[in-house]
This record gives structure tokens, sequence and C-alpha cells, in this order.
């Protein structure tokens, strides 16, 4: 078979044994917790700053207050910090309070799209596109779902006119097999063609555009599937606990 053009084929069995996954992903569980660390020392560097120096330095407390719980949505409470909603907006309270952690992500977002000026999709098979958030005059006029794994953003309108689906997971993390298997079913059985996107179009996007390719039965194998993706969209980068998800899922079937 030749790995740069996909040719359908059947996955067999696929089972998602959720116990021996976790069993496989438990070495990996130290990583897990690099993200909680990273936000909450910084919520703790500015509660010290506010604290010894007073005054205007109390203005601290409100970031702090945002990459706290930031850092918590890592450690345990997940996408729902944000308080998205299936139709694709953040909900007005949880923007005000995480606000300057949001100021700092989207201009960091902006920026990186300024200065890289990296194609925004790339067509994966005949009806699925990949690729980052896109701005509203980027989005394809022949797109009739829109797959958004974000939970950190807004969408915007146009994204959201088309048969839009709201799949959030954390930046860089994954979420539960048994999820996963099941948003996979739900875009496989979708008429039409379409776009999957994350924020920048490499890692959750990645994830889950192998495991649906897995499920229309194009590849068997996560890594003949991934070398495929990457050969479309070289910008595909998975985090190694992404990684190990999607192969302890397959060492599962």
């Amino acid at each position: 078979m030749d790995r740069n053009s996909p040719h359908p084929i059947a996955w067999r069995g696929a089972r998602w044994q959720t116990q021996t996954v976790v069993i496989t992903l438990l070495p990996s569980v130290s990583r897990f917790m690099k993200y909680p660390v990273l936000f909450m020392s910084i919520a703790g560097s500015m509660l010290f700053a506010a604290w010894v120096h007073g005054g205007w330095a109390h203005l601290l407390l409100w970031p702090a207050l945002s990459f706290a719980i930031v850092g918590l949505g890592y450690f345990r409470l997940g996408p729902r910090i944000y308080g998205k909603s299936s139709s694709g907006l953040l909900s007005p309270l949880h923007q005000l309070v995480l606000l300057p952690y949001l100021v700092t992500l989207w201009s960091m977002w902006y920026a990186a799209r300024l200065i890289f000026r990296q194609p925004a999709y790339h067509q994966l098979t005949d009806n699925i596109f990949i690729g980052r958030r896109l701005l509203p005059h980027e989005l394809p006029e022949d797109i009739d779902h829109v797959i958004d794994l974000t939970c950190e953003f807004n969408e915007p309108k146009p994204l959201r006119s088309a048969s839009y689906h709201s799949f959030q997971i954390l930046d860089r993390f994954v979420t539960s097999p048994d999820q996963l298997q099941d948003w996979a079913r739900q875009v496989a059985g979708l008429n039409g063609n379409i776009y999957i996107h994350c924020a920048e179009g490499q890692g959750r996007t990645g994830m889950f555009a192998t495991v649906l390719l897995l499920h229309l039965g194009y590849y068997e194998d996560v890594d003949d599937a991934l070398r495929f993706i990457q050969s479309k969209r070289p910008l595909v980068r998975l985090a190694k606990r992404q990684l190990a998800l999607l192969r302890a899922t397959q060492n599962a079937v």
C-alpha cells in the first residue's frame, strides 16, 4: 500500500479498552504535571509580587487568578474552565475572569500567524481538510461541517454557520479514549466536506485526524496514518501524551 495516498482498509475489531490504555499511560503521568506546575508557578510569582510591593502591585491579583484557574484546568478541571458552549462561544463571565491569560494567549496566536505565515489548512482526503483556527475570510466555500477542537478561543461566526461541532480539548493535552472514539464515530458518519481544526492545526488536530482515519478504514496502524497526515500537513506535531494515547489505544485493540 502506498502510504502517501490513503487506501481504505478495514480497522477490524476496533475496541477501546480504557483500563489497558490507562495502565500503558502510567509512565507518562508525571509529564501531565508540567502545565499545572507552570501556570501555578506564574500565578504564585504574581501573588508574591503583589504581597511584597502592595499598592498598584495588587493589580497583579487578577492575572494571578486567571493563570491559577488555567493551572487547575490542566490539573483536574479540564476544558470547562473556559465556559465554552456547544455553539462555540466562551461565556462572558469566564472571559472576564480569565481575560489576562486570554489576552496573552490570543496575542501570541495572532503574532505567530503574522510572523510565520504558515498555510492555514491542507486537504487530507477528498472530503477532509485539516488546519488551524481560521479567520472569517479564510474558510473555504465548500465546507459543510466544522470540527472545533479548541476550548480557549471563540469560534468565528462563519465557521459556526456551517454544521458546527465543538469537541473541546486543552491545548497539547488529551481527552479520554472513550470520548475520542465517540467523537471520531460521529464525524465518520458525516456526509460532505469536513474541516478539522485546533488553534495551530498541529497537536490536537493531528491526534483527532489520526483516529478518524483509523475509524474510516484508511489505515490500521497509528504510525502509518500519522505519516500520511504529516505528508499532507508537515506542521502536524503531536505532544508525547497525545502519541502515547494513540499508541496505547492501538495496542488495546
